[in-house]
């Protein structure tokens, strides 16, 4: 590979073979793991451009690409999507994707009209959103080249600002009242969600054959691996309680044509289920309210390590994380008491699922 670092220079180089001609690209290494990762990234994409344009220019070959719109690529690259593992957000991201751009030609989409595209959405949603919106907006148009383009004209493009907005767990007490109203599918996603940890889309792909007993067996997760997950008592009666015959014990959440939209009706349905309540569940990060996954499965995760005391290694198997980075950071929020004891500080009064330490 033709991508190497100089000591007395902070951005990637290039060794083009071709022509045995090293060049200086603008795209600073970094410092960070992270940050060394992405940054090779481009500059191999750069890499790649830059021998295309050599070997075009050497053999005399035809430089024009052919002339295709936003959503007709979309289209195309919709294959791609299919094969990641987040496919479903990916397509939730794409649609506003196309929505702007949909008409535009590819050439046409250049750093400007994405910081246009980036202002008017941030009006709409977080600017973490829109960031995730644009880095596939990224990917798509680095892999239109050569095809469809001579190098991807938003390569470096800065991100958003964001603030890490303030998350928090689900209350026994909000469990209750929300347990109160909605339907046995409503009470069973809650359920399963917090006691077996499953993630959204991998519970509305569940099915009555997929559980045997106190087991239920994950098919296609999101890590890519099947697996099983135990199911507590009142998960069992939860799901004994879905008195319809279909296959999927969550049919009402799938019924929109596009599978992408599946996700959204259980959002939807939730923020109506804590207007129900009474007393009303906040709901949604802006009104310091509670979201799908940190009311099931990161409060199922942290009652288990910090309420039960059971083991990193079983609540990591049970939730099906590669690495037990999440479970950790639970860890080191509980400890966060023993720095206001060390400085003589009273604690923060909680709930009763956040008082016992693991």
């Amino acid at each position: 590979m033709g991508v190497f670092e100089r000591p007395d220079s902070r951005v990637w180089w290039l060794y083009l073979e071709t022509t045995q001609h090293k060049e200086r690209t603008e795209i600073r290494i970094g410092t960070t793991t992270a940050q060394r990762h992405d940054s090779r990234k481009l500059a191999e994409d750069r890499y790649h451009q830059r021998m295309n344009e050599l070997a075009a220019r050497l053999y005399k070959l035809p430089s024009a690409q052919p002339a295709v719109r936003f959503a007709k690529y979309a289209e195309t690259y919709e294959t791609t999507i299919a094969l990641h593992r987040g496919a479903r957000r990916e397509r939730e991201l794409l649609m506003p994707l196309v929505a702007h751009f949909g008409p535009a030609l590819l050439t046409a989409i250049d750093p400007d009209a994405v910081r246009v595209y980036m202002r008017q959405r941030q009006a709409a949603v977080a600017a973490v959103t829109v960031n995730r919106e644009v880095d596939l907006l990224k990917a798509m148009l680095r892999d239109a080249v050569p095809k469809y383009l001579t190098a991807s004209p938003i390569i470096g493009l800065k991100r958003l600002p964001t603030l890490k907005p303030k998350r928090r767990l689900l209350t026994r007490e909000e469990e209750r009242r929300l347990l109160k109203v909605g339907d046995s599918q409503d009470r069973a996603l809650l359920v399963l969600g917090i006691d077996t940890l499953i993630r959204l889309g991998d519970l509305l792909d569940l099915r009555r054959s997929d559980r045997q007993g106190p087991w239920l067996y994950v098919k296609d997760p999101k890590s890519g691996e099947p697996y099983e997950v135990a199911l507590s008592p009142r998960a069992v009666q939860a799901l004994d309680r879905i008195r319809h015959t279909e296959p999927y014990y969550f049919v009402k959440f799938r019924r929109a044509k596009n599978p992408r939209d599946w996700p959204s009706a259980v959002r939807q349905r939730l923020e109506f289920l804590c207007g129900q309540a009474d007393p009303p569940v906040p709901y949604g990060w802006a009104a310091g309210g509670i979201t799908f996954h940190w009311a099931t499965r990161r409060t199922g995760a942290t009652r288990l390590l910090v309420d039960k005391g059971v083991p990193l290694p079983v609540v990591q198997r049970q939730g099906n994380w590669k690495n037990p980075d999440v479970l950790l950071a639970i860890y080191a929020d509980t400890q966060s008491d023993d720095l206001l004891r060390a400085v003589g500080q009273p604690l923060p009064v909680r709930s009763r699922s956040r008082r016992k330490r693991a």
